[in-house]
């Protein structure tokens, strides 16, 4: 468990999958093939799904890394908890992008609206997570701070 390699692993298939996304989105064949309506097409559900899946995988990447610093132990499994609700934050704030972008022209505006609520109240829930994580372990960030400092100075 001590071998941090996969965190490049996810990482390189986080962009890679961006990438094709975008890629494909822009392909002619998927911007002219539309979905019902010319204001969705192939393209916005390939960015969709590829946007999706980025997601999915940066909220598997920040549990997996918070379960490797928790095998730490000491003083460092205290910045789990924070590590887990910044990624959980960036998240869901991401989400709402990727949502409101490709179902946009679906929504009518009652929808949209619950949707936008749902998403500030996730929002806030999220950052005030965070802020209880970092006040909670607050040595444990302020030892890491002091160790980062060190070692730019050594």
């Amino acid at each position: 468990m001590n071998n941090w390699i996969w965190i490049g692993k996810f990482i390189i298939v986080i962009v890679a999958a961006l990438v094709l996304g975008e890629v494909l989105g822009s392909l002619e064949l998927f911007r002219s093939t539309t979905l019902g309506t010319p204001k969705v097409t192939a393209g916005s559900l390939v960015r969709f799904f590829t946007h999706t899946g980025a997601l999915v995988l940066l909220l598997l990447l920040g549990q997996r890394l918070t379960q490797q610093i928790r095998a730490l132990g000491g003083g460092m499994a205290g910045l789990a908890d924070p590590v887990l609700a910044l990624i959980t934050l960036i998240v869901t704030a991401s989400a709402y992008v990727v949502l409101i972008k490709f179902s946009a022209p679906f929504l009518g505006d009652g929808i949209r609206t619950m949707l936008d609520w749902t998403f500030i109240l996730g929002i806030l829930a999220a950052a005030v997570w965070l802020v209880w994580a970092l006040f909670q372990n607050s040595e444990a960030v302020m030892e890491a701070i002091g160790k980062s400092g060190k070692a730019k100075t050594g």
